[in-house]
């Protein structure tokens, strides 16, 4: 097997570097994580990021066997293919094609959202209210899960977990942290997620990466605490 190592940035707060570890860990593959601090992306150049690890600027970066694969959805159809056995794709033609539309969705899309949603794992917003434009990615987002839950019958989007599931668990974790209640067959999903072994391993590892200061102090100025679940 090849050697796998990924440069992810703070999994208390980089929603990107949690996709691709939580696909390498769900797969079963044996890799190594490199966990860079960059205290803001304002205040260090280009070079100074790939000096870290970086090809574009931006992590997570797979390396294997030194060569890098540096957008996340790349990596996410590397290792569905190099571990084919744990299919991270829905086995049925179009059922594949539906979870690669939502997968691409979740990467291109949300800009609401994530604008004023930071990921930030163990963060708690008790009076949160979104803005029109992140209330209607938040029900985009809802309307995603209803409806593949709807036509897989669960407990995942396409019923057993893809790398839908693994794109889409950074979202369930900024509902989490911005009080965005979730119910019926929604809750059921979210608890269901929630109890993969590689998201409860991926929960465990966030509880030792580095805090970033920005990160936690945007948290403060919403009066939520930064570490109200750690």
């Amino acid at each position: 097997m090849p050697r796998l190592e990924l440069t992810t940035l703070s999994l208390r707060y980089s929603s990107w570097s949690m996709r691709p570890w939580l696909a390498l860990t769900h797969a079963g593959a044996s890799f190594t994580t490199k966990c860079v601090e960059i205290p803001s992306f304002d205040s260090t150049t280009l070079p100074e990021r790939r000096a870290l690890g970086s090809v574009s600027g931006l992590f997570p970066v797979l390396r294997v066997d030194g060569t890098a694969i540096h957008e996340t959805l790349a990596i996410g159809e590397y290792v569905a293919e190099a571990f084919p056995k744990a299919q991270l794709w829905p086995k049925d033609q179009l059922a594949r094609a539906q979870a690669r539309a939502i997968v691409a969705e979740m990467v291109s899309n949300f800009s609401g959202m994530r604008g004023e949603m930071s990921c930030a794992l163990f963060a708690r917003v008790p009076a949160f209210k979104p803005s029109e434009r992140a209330a209607r990615d938040i029900s985009r987002v809802r309307e995603i899960w209803t409806g593949c839950l709807e036509r897989s019958g669960g407990p995942f989007l396409f019923g057993q977990p893809t790398l839908a599931d693994f794109f889409y668990f950074p979202v369930l974790t900024r509902f989490r942290t911005y009080s965005v209640v979730l119910d019926g067959q929604l809750a059921e999903y979210a608890r269901a997620l929630e109890a993969l072994p590689a998201v409860r391993a991926l929960v465990d590892r966030a509880r030792n990466d580095p805090r970033i200061t920005v990160y936690d102090e945007y948290i403060r100025k919403l009066g939520g605490d930064p570490v109200a679940t750690l």
